[in-house]
């Protein structure tokens, strides 16, 4: 079944786009959305259509990621985010959103782990999404001002990581972020902050109406049915774990919440393997990323999880009979 997300998500976006003083409308037709389309924001739509947005707001330029992540809200995430700004405490707006993140958009809901006294956000984006360094941005943007929001203070991040090269200026990013922590060309997209932010209370906390717009999210996602196959989900988990190496298939089962053996049948039935999928997510992410020249051969090699820039350039060339710097040339 195609991947689709929630109406909210690309309303929102265009909303800001106007509020920012953006032809919205000549964005929205260019990526061929009709306004009917967005009216329910529970609807769902396409993700094609909304990759293309994303295009058509990529070619806007200067630092228009950030300036919509900072407008967005978490009106962006319909009612997932309407349940999120009644969450009690931190923690339990993002387990909200970790809860219905295939309600959103499976592949782009960053991912949160806490490492000692630091919390990881880790931003997987899809591969079309690879080469554009605004939804990256917009995210980051998104998810620091949502943060700012439940607690009504400003916090500011340990460190931010792009996987993108760095835009000419980058001011705007050190302002809005406040650390000088601040990296291009990493590994991954991700932010870093306090883990204590997470216990934090939400100043706007209504634990009687968060219950009601989760059950209101749980009727959304049940109309979703159970379309989700184990090779879909295996590769989401792949893209999420490459940027810290290889990931094997008992740590994708463990994620999954299986055994190494249980993945390895239902992935039979489907007919495909971990190494297939492995190789398949690589392959996809590496036409993407070589698209940019800015990125060197060991930076993408580092982000799909290989040991070095000899190993990735033999798989290129295993799946293109060229070699990257051809693969650019040609």
């Amino acid at each position: 079944m195609p991947a689709t997300v929630l109406a909210a998500l690309p309303a929102t976006l265009l909303a800001t786009l106007a509020r920012l003083g953006r032809d919205e409308r000549a964005v929205r037709a260019r990526a061929g959305i009709d306004a009917s389309a967005l009216s329910d924001p529970d609807a769902r739509i396409p993700f094609a259509v909304h990759a293309r947005l994303w295009e058509e707001i990529a070619a806007l330029g200067g630092d228009v990621g950030l300036e919509l992540g900072e407008r967005l809200g978490t009106a962006a995430l319909g009612v997932v985010g309407h349940a999120m700004s009644r969450a009690e405490t931190v923690g339990d707006a993002w387990s909200v959103l970790e809860r219905f993140r295939r309600l959103v958009l499976e592949d782009a809901v960053p991912r949160l782990h806490v490492e000692h006294d630091e919390a990881h956000v880790v931003q997987p984006l899809p591969a079309r999404f690879a080469r554009l360094r605004h939804p990256a941005e917009c995210q980051a943007a998104a998810t620091i001002t949502t943060l700012r929001a439940l607690v009504g203070a400003r916090i500011d991040a340990r460190r931010v990581a792009f996987q993108h090269p760095a835009p000419p200026s980058i001011a705007a990013h050190l302002a809005l972020f406040g650390t000088r922590d601040l990296a291009f060309g990493a590994a991954v997209n991700e932010l870093v902050l306090d883990a204590s932010i997470l216990a934090r209370p939400n100043v706007r906390a209504d634990p009687a109406l968060r219950d009601y717009l989760v059950r209101r999210a749980g009727a959304l996602e049940a109309e979703l049915g159970d379309d989700d196959r184990i090779a879909d989900r295996v590769r989401r988990e792949i893209a999420a774990a490459l940027a810290s190496g290889e990931p094997s298939a008992d740590a994708l089962a463990r994620t999954l919440g299986t055994s190494s053996r249980t993945l390895h049948r239902r992935l039979a039935v489907e007919g495909t393997s971990v190494a297939a999928l492995l190789d398949e997510t690589r392959r996809q992410r590496a036409l993407a990323l070589v698209e940019d020249p800015a990125r060197s051969v060991g930076a993408i090699a580092f982000a799909l999880g290989y040991r070095d820039a000899t190993t990735f350039t033999r798989a290129f060339r295993r799946w293109t009979g060229t070699t990257p710097g051809a693969w650019r040339r040609a």
